[in-house]
């Protein structure tokens, strides 16, 4: 049940309806606490370009729901090398799938044990201001470390926030949504290298992270690779980057199970990789840049390619690169 609320509240905008529906209350006799709040919330709105917040992070880390829906799926998180815990590291997940929950449970949440393989490591989860800034459901993500992915956000965290504190960026972001097919594991990381960039301007060493069975747990019509629906989700996110100077997200019609909004108990296999060195280079050349974020590709497909057969994905399975 909980996986089902999980999977509504963030696939049919009903964190933003629910924002917008508690607006409603200033017109009834409880106005005065949605007053209150909207003065807590101007007061605490740019905590999330702060490093999150701190006060009950180890109890919402550790609410039995993640377990719930660890349990679910199921999903896991296997360990090939240690992390320094002096050091702040990037963690690269791919592919994004729909809503993440490999990333959330197997890796903000303790359900999967993440802070007991990497002890001294706290994981900071990103998201886009947009949903960081929703009434009410902003206050249950800053409490699980939340933090925006805005780049001055992410600088924040890894330099500011003292040693082992480490932020997940879901580099393909809302882009890889429309590659998002069972059995297809296509990401949206050729062009981008902002991240790169950023771990070279903090010294933050990069960690590559596949999660298979990720793109799994839903059923995506119309929107098979090439096709007119696919690319007409192209032709929106240019659009809406010329004239409005964002990347809209992609339409994406999916069911699961009992089609409707509940993920198929398929598994997702979270694989941590190795971290790749990074010297601090206050301002680093294009060259440098590309240099790393060849690495990092190299380092993935590699990741991917040992490990996809202990986790069933077929031989002929290749790593997109798009």
């Amino acid at each position: 049940m909980s996986t089902a609320l999980y999977y509504a509240l963030t696939c049919t905008g009903a964190i933003h309806i629910t924002s917008a529906a508690f607006l409603l209350l200033l017109f009834t006799r409880l106005w005065f606490l949605v007053a209150l709040y909207l003065l807590w919330a101007v007061y605490d709105w740019n905590t999330q370009k702060k490093g999150g917040r701190k006060f009950g992070n180890d109890f919402m880390r550790g609410l039995p729901v993640f377990r719930y829906m660890r349990d679910y799926y199921p999903i896991t998180l296997e360990k090939t090398a240690g992390l320094d815990p002096k050091r702040n590291y990037i963690f690269g997940y791919h592919p994004h799938g729909y809503i993440l929950e490999g990333a959330v449970v197997g890796m903000v949440s303790d359900a999967c044990g993440f802070r007991d393989l990497f002890p001294g490591i706290t994981p900071h989860m990103t998201a886009h201001s947009s949903i960081l800034h929703s009434f009410l459901f902003r206050e249950i993500l800053l409490s699980l470390g939340f933090v925006d992915v805005a780049r001055e956000s992410l600088e924040f965290a890894l330099t500011h926030l003292g040693p082992g504190h480490s932020v997940i960026v879901v580099v393909g972001g809302a882009a890889e949504m429309m590659n998002a097919k069972e059995g297809l594991y296509a990401l949206t990381l050729k062009n981008r290298k902002g991240f790169a960039k950023l771990a070279l301007e903090t010294g933050s060493p990069l960690v590559p992270m596949i999660a298979f069975g990720q793109n799994d747990v839903m059923s995506q019509l119309f929107n098979t690779m090439g096709s007119r629906f696919w690319h007409f989700n192209l032709w929106l996110r240019k659009m809406g980057r010329k004239y409005l100077g964002v990347t809209l997200s992609s339409i994406v019609l999916i069911h699961g199970r009992f089609g409707i909004l509940m993920p198929y108990r398929t598994p997702v296999n979270i694989v941590v990789g190795r971290p790749i060195p990074v010297s601090k280079i206050a301002q680093p050349s294009q060259k440098e840049v590309d240099a790393l974020h060849s690495r990092y590709l190299r380092d993935l497909r590699e990741l991917f390619d040992n490990h996809k057969s202990q986790y069933n994905v077929p031989k002929g399975t290749e790593l997109l690169y798009l």
